[in-house]
């Protein structure tokens, strides 16, 4: 297998400008009323930016947030920026667990859980389920394109131990290869990680996780607002009574890694994956306005915010 995604070395100081460089930007914009990171930086140069813009209700910002960024700005910035209006914002945390929110510039926002406990229970659940579900899908596509993005994966692993904490299970085989993975994420820039030492750690990890994802719903399904849809152009995701996976396609070889991180790319045009995972429609009322703010601020930021993601679950229905 060949590793593209390769993680670079930065210090702490390097994000903290990053994040300047985007707030010394984004707090002149007059609609903006607050700015928020999300989480921490425990690997620089394997972490990255989680910024949250908080917008006046009904303020149209049309402006992509990435011109902000330099080259070492695009590289620790892994994914586009949070976007949302007050409203949502407020309304997000009926919704999700991020947590660890820094005010960067502005007004602090009434940050506070007043979901059911519950409810909170059967959200925590669901997103778990979603998560697992959404890194099948991303072992899936590497291991069938012969390729480990390795700075995606080292960021993916560290979060599995939340959805076992959120689900309530302790699968202790499985465990002991995330934390296995984690000491090589942590050891990466230390030079005693090999790429044999991580493929070898890739092929057992896939092969312990697909098992367990198979048990595991075998014993439940995830809900969803429908019994096939697309998350990708190239990806479907259709009810079945187990798990699993069909890919239609072509892999073409890349014998000198001149693609990196390009060649999932050129691949994706090429194959088409189906993935099967038991599905209910019948979810309780809480996962129902879970879908329904889902779709509600995909919608408004499709008008009002459009380069700017949703705080919403990471297994969003491709329109």
């Amino acid at each position: 297998m060949r590793l593209v995604d390769i993680p670079r070395k930065f210090n702490e100081d390097a994000y903290h400008k990053a994040m300047d460089r985007q707030v010394d930007v984004l707090s002149k914009v007059e609609g903006v009323k607050s700015i928020y990171q999300i989480g921490g930086l425990s690997t620089p140069g394997i972490s990255d930016i989680d910024l949250v813009v908080v917008f006046k209700d009904g303020y149209n910002y049309n402006s992509n947030p990435r011109v902000n960024n330099d080259n070492i700005g695009n590289y620790l910035f892994t994914h586009g920026l949070y976007g949302a209006s007050e409203k949502h914002f407020q309304n997000s945390l009926k919704f999700t667990f991020f947590h660890n929110f820094r005010l960067l510039s502005g007004e602090d926002v009434e940050l506070q859980n007043k979901t059911l406990e519950s409810d909170q229970i059967i959200l925590k659940e669901q997103i778990a389920l979603e998560f697992l579900f959404k890194m099948y899908v991303n072992l899936v596509i590497q291991k069938s394109y012969n390729t480990i993005k390795l700075r995606s994966l080292f960021l993916h692993i560290k979060a599995l131990p939340y959805d076992f904490e959120f689900l309530n299970i302790h699968p202790e085989e499985l465990i002991k290869l995330v934390h296995k993975g984690v000491d090589l994420r942590n050891n990466w820039f230390s030079g005693k990680v090999s790429k044999k030492d991580v493929v070898l750690w890739f092929k057992e990890f896939f092969t312990a996780y697909e098992i367990f994802l198979k048990d595991l719903f075998e014993n439940c399904s995830m809900n969803a607002a429908f019994l096939k849809f697309k998350i990708a152009p190239n990806i479907e995701i259709c009810n079945a009574d187990a798990l699993g996976f069909k890919r239609k396609g072509f892999v073409f070889p890349d014998p000198f890694n001149f693609l990196d991180t390009r060649y999932f790319k050129a691949l994706n045009r090429l194959n088409d994956f189906k993935i099967n995972v038991p599905i209910s429609v019948d979810s309780p009322e809480i996962v129902k306005a879970y879908f329904d703010y889902a779709d509600e601020v995909g919608d408004y930021n499709n008008e009002f915010l459009p380069n700017f993601m949703t705080l919403t679950s990471s297994l969003k229905v491709y329109k």
